[in-house]
């Protein structure tokens, strides 16, 4: 996430109440933020897509190793004899 909130009274993106909740061993936290400024309202929406797309990503599956050439582990057959000058 890439924007920020400061303690500044004269903020354009200011916490307006937090809250939090348990169920079991999970958390939740939830923010409310209020703006007078659309960009600042545009930009903030931007930015938690952003989060919320990356964090719903998949990670993409590791390539699987080649298989390594076998050995040869016997000789090639001998080359084939040329026919006979005539």
């Amino acid at each position: 996430m890439t924007f920020y909130l400061f303690g500044s009274h004269d903020e354009k993106l200011r916490l307006k109440s937090f809250s939090s909740s348990t169920n079991g061993t999970k958390g939740t936290i939830r923010i409310t933020l209020e703006t007078s400024s659309m960009f600042e309202l545009g930009c903030a929406l931007e930015e938690l897509r952003n989060v919320q797309k990356g964090q719903r990503e998949k990670p993409k599956p590791q390539p699987k190793p080649k298989a390594a050439k076998q050995k040869v582990l016997a000789l090639p057959p001998p080359p084939l004899a040329l026919p006979k000058p005539e």
